[in-house]
Order: C-alpha cells, then structure tokens, then sequence
C-alpha cells in the first residue's frame, strides 16, 4: 500500500498468462547462404558460393518453466540445441544456439514461424566476414 496526501493505493502484480507450448513441432526451413556457415545443417554447403536449400525441420521443446524454454532443433544431420526466451504476452519467442546463431519465431495458436541469420563461428575474423546466412522456418505443432 502506499499512502499519498491521505489516499490510500494498492498495488496489484499482473497475472502471467504465458502458454505452454506443445512438445513437437514439424515443418521447413528455407535458407541462403555464402560459404560455410551453419554448414553442420547446410546440406549445399560450399566454401565461398552462394547456396540455397528447402529441407524439413522439427522442433522438440524439451523444457519449459514459463517464459524460459530448452529446445531440439532436428535436421537430418543431426540436432542443435537451443535456448529460448518467450515474451510476456506468449506472442514472440527468441532462441539461441551455442555458436551465437539466433532465431526471432512468431507464436500463433499452433503455429511458429520466423527467421534468423549465422555467421561463421571457427573464430576468425575472416570466417566469420565471409561466411554467413539468413534463415527463415514455418512449423506446426503435432500434439
């Protein structure tokens, strides 16, 4: 409470209606590429070509405390994974990986969808200036 000129005020702690999201999600991802970044998930990697790809995706959410997330993202390679951040309105969700690749993903019902960019991460300048990508994945929840 708190007492102002003899009014009294009471403050309230908004609720948090952050959703918890279904365990598996399916779709796509569709990316362009310049030499060898992310090349683990990069089925046309080339060293200093231009690249694209179209290739399928899953995501597994393996934790979840509210608005904090652990993930699985499956390529047929293999699987990173990642770390996440939802918003407070459950709208927006912003994932990372170990090598600092990131995704901004838009939440809508049973939908995610949305895009990211990488680097080259072998720890050099010149890999990370010339090798980099932009990646955009539409998925659906399949629980």
């Amino acid at each position: 409470m708190l007492l102002v000129l003899g009014s009294t005020f009471s403050f309230s702690v908004f609720s948090q209606t952050v959703p918890t999201l279904p365990k598996e999600w399916k779709g796509e991802v569709s990316a362009t590429s310049i030499g060898v970044a992310h090349k683990a998930a990069n089925p046309n990697v080339s060293a200093q070509a231009w690249n694209t790809y179209d290739e399928p995706r899953t995501i597994t959410i393996t934790r979840q405390e509210g608005r904090h997330l652990e993930l699985e993202i499956k390529n047929p390679r293999g699987a990173v994974k990642l770390i996440g951040t939802m918003s407070k309105s459950g709208k927006q969700m912003v994932v990372v990986d170990q090598s600092g690749v990131g995704f901004t993903f838009e939440i809508s019902g049973r939908s995610l969808s949305g895009c990211g960019v990488s680097r080259g991460n072998s720890g050099t300048f010149d890999s990370w200036f010339n090798n980099y990508s932009s990646l955009c994945f539409d998925f659906t929840a399949v629980d």
